[in-house]
């Protein structure tokens, strides 16, 4: 579907289609933006292994910590190359406690990197690397284009009417006296969370980011 045919059916569920709309273009795009983030996130939907923009991180030698894409929301493969040789070194996910243990005195050695932990918005190298080079990943990201920019959601088309309760779900849930409507929003909200699943919390994230066991259930 298209952004144009997304905000039409949102304007037909709402019932939203005089002129002077109570949602506009613009604010109903925003909705439908969310939407999509929120998918991609709760359901795993963009796994990128290509566009080097996300996957090509250049390694410095003597630095430990890069910043990653700002769309990359869980690593699911790395790898390391050092300029001028063609070696690949497959990097392991791990976590700074797990490190403590099993590497002591981690944070001065230098080397080859063997393991990574990935943070909110960096990934960290177990060894200072001694050369320069190359670490390569693969990852769920968020999308790439607004949809004002793309005109169509970047996950598949069968996920695309769904997208439209998220907007319910917001629309509803706006203190204003004409949309009001506190069930509506969360049997929208609730619809949305049917399909798409329940968002991560933050801890379930950095669990999923070290690879360490959990109680709690993946979400993909």
């Amino acid at each position: 579907m298209t952004l144009e045919e997304l905000i039409a059916q949102f304007r037909v569920d709402t019932d939203d289609l005089t002129t002077t709309f109570l949602s506009s273009d613009a604010i109903v795009t925003g909705w439908l933006d969310e939407a999509q983030e929120e998918a991609a996130i709760r359901k795993s939907l963009l796994h990128e292994v290509s566009n080097a923009a996300v996957c090509q991180i250049a390694i410095t030698a003597g630095v430990r910590s890069y910043p990653l894409h700002n769309s990359v929301t869980l690593i699911t493969y790395a790898q390391f190359v050092a300029t001028g040789t063609t070696q690949v070194n497959e990097l392991t996910a791990t976590g700074r406690l797990t490190l403590d243990k099993s590497l002591p005195g981690w944070r001065a050695l230098t080397g080859t990197p063997c393991q990574y932990i990935q943070k909110d918005t960096t990934i960290e190298l177990d060894y200072l690397p001694t050369s320069a080079g190359i670490v390569t990943i693969e990852a769920y990201r968020t999308p790439l284009q607004s949809l004002e920019d793309s005109d169509s959601p970047e996950i598949a088309r069968a996920h695309h009417r769904h997208l439209v309760q998220w907007a319910l779900h917001r629309c509803y849930s706006r203190p204003d006296a004409e949309v009001h409507d506190p069930n509506r929003s969360n049997i929208a909200l609730a619809e949305f969370t049917r399909y798409f699943g329940i968002r991560p919390d933050a801890d379930l994230l950095r669990t999923h980011h070290a690879n360490l066991p959990s109680h709690n259930k993946a979400y993909w």
